[in-house]
This record gives structure tokens, sequence and C-alpha cells, in this order.
């Protein structure tokens, strides 16, 4: 199936859609894995092939489920498709160069808002499904926040139980891997429905359904993998060293924290920002130890691309319809 859309008649349309994938997994590897690089408890090599593989295990299993919920305007086609993506993706490969943790989920909703408006106007857009994912985005950073801060309460009694210190170490250690796994698998899950849902719409993968948003989320999490394996190491060292110092307890608090969010919000059906989710995280941690620790100057320019993303997305899109015929 995904050999005859890519090589069949308009198959190389479906390149926006691996190419946003490709910036999701350069991006958002950090979120991850970054901590735990950083703090020199895996190996980055080891972690990006983790993080390929649990990744697109998580489009496989649980992908699918949000592909449906992809819908803000009647405007579909091929050629929609490809300019949503495309301008989704320019934005992202944009700010991943800038090396800041970007929305790859705001950047793709802000590219097909863009066309929605652009193809068919302000009046047939679904305004009341964009207002309930915007308020999911604001949500999402500030309940990390909480969620963290209360990680690192309870695990810190729990690990202080135990006597012995290499006994911690190791347990932090697996837990680390064990999370970040599970993190990758969240990830992949949560936000491969962003790089092929405008062709699953556009029926490109056949009739919508299980089985054709099966294929789709099986080829957007091989292109969120080889993003991860190609081009994410510039991105890690700003989450695991640029906001606050983390230690390794803190670096588990902060994966825990993401994997758990970016999960809750599939189980919802809303493709939600793993960037604001790892950044919550972090100045949880920040806070937890002092608001002094938290570097403000990055934090912000992670915000102000927060607040760029969905713009610059929503106006690449609606300028690419004219220069492609869409």
């Amino acid at each position: 199936m995904i050999g005859r859309i890519l090589i069949g008649s308009g198959g190389y349309k479906i390149l926006g859609g691996l190419y946003l994938g490709w910036g999701i997994g350069a991006n958002d590897s950090a979120n991850i894995f970054g901590t735990a690089v950083a703090t020199n408890v895996i190996r980055f090599r080891t972690a990006i092939i983790l993080m390929a593989i649990f990744v697109i295990l998580g489009s496989v299993v649980e992908g699918p489920s949000l592909y449906d919920e992809m819908i803000f305007s009647e405007a579909r086609g091929e050629n929609l498709a490809l300019a949503a993506t495309l301008a989704a993706a320019l934005t992202v490969t944009l700010i991943t160069y800038l090396a800041i943790p970007t929305s790859t989920s705001q950047a793709a909703v802000g590219a097909f808002m863009g066309i929605a408006i652009g193809a068919s106007g302000f009046a047939e857009v679904e305004w009341g499904r964009f207002f309930q994912m915007l308020i999911y985005w604001i949500v999402n950073p500030i309940a990390c926040v909480v969620l963290c801060i209360v990680l690192l309460r309870g695990l810190g009694v729990l690990l202080r139980l135990l006597r012995s210190n290499t006994t911690r170490d190791r347990i932090i250690t697996a837990g680390l891997i064990i999370f970040g796994c599970y993190g990758a698998y969240s990830l992949g899950a949560n936000n491969v429905v962003v790089t092929t849902a405008p062709y699953y719409h556009a029926g490109m993968f056949g009739e919508p359904g299980t089985a054709a948003a099966r294929w789709a989320a099986t080829l957007g999490g091989i292109s969120i993998a080889v993003g991860a394996l190609t081009y994410s190491k510039r991105v890690m060292e700003t989450i695991g060293k640029k906001i606050t110092p983390l230690s390794p307890f803190s670096a588990l608090v902060v994966v825990i924290t993401h994997a758990l969010a970016l999960h809750v919000f599939t189980w919802v059906r809303v493709p939600v920002s793993s960037s604001q989710a790892v950044v919550g995280a972090v100045i949880g941690i920040g806070l937890y130890h002092g608001a002094e620790t938290v570097n403000r100057k990055t934090l912000v320019r992670i915000f102000s691309g927060w607040l760029l993303t969905p713009v610059v997305s929503a106006f690449l899109a609606f300028a690419l319809i004219e220069l492609i015929g869409a």
C-alpha cells in the first residue's frame, strides 16, 4: 500500500507530510531523551535508535484513533494536503534550525487553518473544534508544571527510602530508558496524525476508515523516526542543558511527566505539543528548586517560538495555495 501511494500518480504530494514528520522527529526527539543524554545517562546514538523504534510502534498502535478528529473544514484534496503539510514542515524546520523546541502540532493546525480559510473562507471553518484544541494547548504546559512538582515530591520520598545510592542510581537510569521509550511511543501515538491526516482525508490511502488510517499512521511514524535519526542533537542540548540544570532524578521526572501528558491527550483524541509538555515539566523542576534557577532568556525564546509557529504556518499555507494551484 505505502509503495503504491508513493510511486502512484500524485504520490510526490505526500512528501510534504513526510517532510513534516521528519521535522517532528528532528525537533521532538529532544523532548523524549534530551534530559537523559544531557545528564550522560544514555548515549545519543542509543537514544535515537530507541526513539525511532517506539515512535513507530506508538504511531501504528494508537495513532490511527486521532485521524477522524483532524477536520477543520470541508476543504480537502491532494493539493490542499500538500500545501498544509509543506507549510507546517517549513515552519518546523526554521524553528528547529534556530535550536528552539517548537510545537509541531501547532504548526500543523495553523497550516490546516490557513488552508481552510484560503479555500473556503472564515465562515466554513469549524471554529469550535479549533478553540477546543486551543484550550488544551494552554492547559498542557500548566498541567505539566503541576504534575512535575507532584512527582518530584512523591518519587523523591520513595527514593529516599532506599539506603543504597547505587540502587537509587540504577533505578533512575532504568527509569530514564523505560519512560523514554514510553515517551517515544506516546509521541508517535499523539503527533503522527498531523503528518498524514490531510492525505487521509483526501482519500490517498483509500476510503477513510480504520485500515486507511493505519497505513497513514505507519508512513507518518516512519518519517518521524527518520527525523530523529538524522537531525535531533542540537535541540536536545537546548532541552537538556539551557533551561535549568537537571540532575538524573529531575530528568527522570521530566520524562515521566511528558510521556503521561501526551498519552492522556491521545486518549481524549487531541494532538498537543510535545515541546510544551516537556518545557512545562522542566519549568516545574526550576520552580521546585527556586525560580532563580530558571533561565528566563531561554524561556522567552521558547515562548516566542510557540506564539510565532501557528501564525507563520497559517500564512505560509495561505500563500502556498496560490503557488501550487490548490
